[in-house]
């Protein structure tokens, strides 16, 4: 049997929404379709264009979502490190990256064909900044804004690098970029 329909179906736009999720992280924008959600979502054709009318506007949604849970974890990371040493925190964003590749590799694939896309689709490049400027907002609070910045854009390289890597970085290969930046002078 379906899942409910009609006016009694107050959970149709949260099936929408992470059924379109679930089609993002699988087979990325080029996979994503009004009806391939619709089919996931198991609602009628009718029902994705209720609510998105356009692909853009669904996926606009579903990134700002998925950034918006990638903030919250990246605060909550933020938090838990209280007050630490650069060389600590060269560590600590090592973990991270380490973390990322091994539990949320499909969330960072999704994230940089996010990056791309807003290239040439200007409507795209909020949605697809907020990564970055989550992690300039948690990176300020343990260091000055400039080296932040800095951190944020060498997070991108590492975690670029390492996905199109045939092999994951070693351990000196995230945290030297990163003692580079943080402890030039250790």
């Amino acid at each position: 049997m379906g899942a409910k329909r009609g006016p009694a179906d107050p959970g149709r736009r949260e099936r929408i929404m992470a059924a379109t999720e679930r089609i993002l992280l699988e087979h990325g924008i080029a996979g994503l379709s009004h009806r391939a959600v619709a089919r996931e979502a198991d609602v009628p054709l009718g029902s994705t264009t209720y609510y998105f009318a356009t692909l853009d506007e669904l996926l606009d949604a579903a990134t700002r979502r998925l950034s918006e849970r990638y903030a919250r974890r990246l605060r909550t990371w933020g938090a838990e490190l209280g007050q630490i040493t650069r060389a600590g925190l060269v560590e600590a964003l090592a973990d991270l990256v380490e973390t990322l590749l091994r539990d949320d590799r499909a969330a960072l694939v999704l994230s940089f064909e996010l990056s791309a896309a807003a290239m040439r689709r200007p409507e795209l490049r909020d949605s697809a900044l907020l990564y970055a400027e989550t992690e300039r907002q948690v990176l300020g609070a343990h260091t000055d804004e400039r080296t932040a910045r800095a951190l944020s854009r060498v997070l991108d390289g590492l975690l670029l690098h390492s996905l199109a890597a045939a092999t994951p970085p070693t351990r000196s290969d995230i945290t030297g970029p990163l003692a580079a930046l943080l402890t030039p002078d250790d």
